[in-house]
This record gives C-alpha cells, structure tokens and sequence, in this order.
C-alpha cells in the first residue's frame, strides 16, 4: 500500500463508503508515477480535437525519480512540465469560464486537477476549475521541463 504523504485525493471512497487503494492513475498510466494531480497546480490549458495538454506545476511523492525534499520551501516538491491526454478518437472538451487568477508569485493559476478517473470500461474523464476533458482508450503522458 502506498502512503498517503498528507494529501487528499489520494485516496477514494468505496461505495460501501470504506477506503479503496491509490488512485489508479498511478498504475494504468506509467508517467503519472509518483505525481499527484489533485494537489498540482494547472498553468495553461491546450486543447486540440485529439488531446488536452496541462502545463502543470506537478507535486511529485517521494516515489518519483526527481523528488527532493523541502524544494521552494514549501510543502511539496514540484515538477513543471505538460501532461497531456490523447486519443484516437475526438477529445470531448469543455473549458472553465472562470478568469484565471495570479498565484503570489504572479504566475497564472487555473486550478487543480480536481479529478482525473475512468468513467466506464474504456474512458477517463478530468476535470477542474479549468473544465473537463473526456477521453475514450486516453494516451497519457507527462514531459517535465
């Protein structure tokens, strides 16, 4: 069993209301490996008819290959990259219309990745304050910079 380093999202409630493993992202996808999408924060938005790509300020667990401990003096370490969701078949998107708002830092800030889960056999759905993207037999990867 992974730990859960004090996020939420990691963990989802079974519908017996019990605790069920990770979130499996993590096992279905390979390059999500040690990221945590719904503590991660998303920079830019880039949809297409075949994909979604995130820029996203990514927090990463102990687990993934560039974690180091106590980066920008916060909370979590962080990688920035661009996970992107892609098929062979047409993205369905919708996007937020909510204006993006400025971090302390200054930089542009559209929210989490409030979720990202398969909605049937061969379709995942994320969604955040940026808006939604579903995906049938999704591709996914993340780049870091």
């Amino acid at each position: 069993m992974r730990p859960l380093f004090g996020m939420t999202g990691l963990r989802q409630k079974s519908a017996s209301g019990g605790q069920t493993e990770v979130m499996d992202y993590w096992d279905r996808f390979p390059d999500l490996a040690g990221l945590v999408l719904e503590e991660s924060w998303v920079l830019e938005v880039a949809p297409s008819e075949r994909a979604m790509a995130l820029r996203l300020d990514a927090v990463m667990t102990e687990e993934h290959p560039r974690y180091r401990p106590g980066e920008r003096g916060g909370q979590y370490a962080y990688v920035t990259g661009w996970l992107t969701l892609s098929s062979d078949e047409p993205v369905e998107v919708e996007l937020g219309g909510a204006p993006p708002t400025r971090d302390a830092a200054g930089e542009t800030d559209l929210g989490q990745v409030d979720r990202f889960e398969r909605v049937d056999q061969e379709s995942w759905e994320a969604e955040g304050n940026w808006g939604r993207a579903r995906l049938h037999r999704p591709v996914v990867s993340f780049v870091a910079d």
